[in-house]
């Protein structure tokens, strides 16, 4: 074997090793990537801790849907992340039935206590009738 060819082998087996590495690091942070988004997703945890919340004044307007309504709360610190709750809201129990007024919403409160908050007016929409 001479050194061409030996020079070769290594460096065919340093390309390996890299992109094995590579591979691993991707497939990493993509599971952690993962983890985080449905724990995030599922964990419903509140800005702020009990009884160091503030309470802040929303206003729906009729044609909002949930995407809009996850901007404007997390303009107003009250979540982290509004595609997060768009997804919270297509997942719950309370989908598509946001509906239009004015309301208070505390930094205290999960996503899902939010959600039913401002699908009060729907819930009850549905039960007198």
């Amino acid at each position: 074997m001479d050194v061409k060819q030996l020079l070769g082998a290594i460096g065919a087996m340093l390309f390996k090793i890299i992109l094995s590495a590579a591979i691993i690091i991707v497939a990493f942070k993509l599971a952690v990537s993962a983890y985080d988004f449905g724990f995030h997703l599922f964990a419903d945890i509140p800005i702020d801790e009990v009884g160091s919340g503030r309470t802040v004044n929303v206003i729906i307007s009729e044609n909002q849907d949930s995407m809009e309504v996850g901007k404007m709360l997390e303009e107003k610190g009250l979540i982290r992340d509004a595609k997060m709750f768009y997804i919270q809201e297509m997942l719950s129990d309370y989908k598509n039935m946001i509906t239009a007024g004015s309301y208070e919403l505390n930094t205290e409160m999960s996503v899902e206590e939010m959600l039913a908050t401002i699908c009060s007016n729907a819930e009850a929409a549905e039960e007198t009738e």
